[in-house]
C-alpha cells in the first residue's frame, strides 16, 4: 500500500491506496494534483529519512510515500 501524508496544523491525515487498483490510483491522482492547486508542496519518501521534492510537481504513481507541506504564512 502506498500513502499520501498530509501536513497540517493539527498534525497530519494519511491516505493509503493501492497502487495496483485503478480506481485508487486514479483517486490519488486527483487527490495530489488538487493539493498542489492549494499550494502544498509534494515530497517523496527516498529511504534514510529523506525526500525529494519534484521540479515538475507532476504525480509519481511507483512512490511508495508522498508528503504533502502546506505552504508557509505570514504572520
Amino acid at each position: 500500500m502506498a500513502r499520501h501524508i498530509i501536513m497540517d496544523p493539527s498534525g497530519h491525515s494519511t491516505f493509503a491506496f493501492d497502487p495496483s487498483n485503478k480506481a485508487d490510483l486514479a483517486k490519488a491522482g486527483r487527490r495530489f494534483k488538487e493539493l498542489v492547486s492549494m499550494g502544498y508542496t509534494p515530497a517523496y519518501h527516498q529511504g534514510g529519512g529523506t525526500h525529494r521534492v519534484p521540479e515538475d510537481r507532476v504525480f509519481d504513481p511507483s512512490a511508495d510515500e508522498t508528503i504533502f507541506i502546506p505552504a508557509l504564512r505570514g504572520g
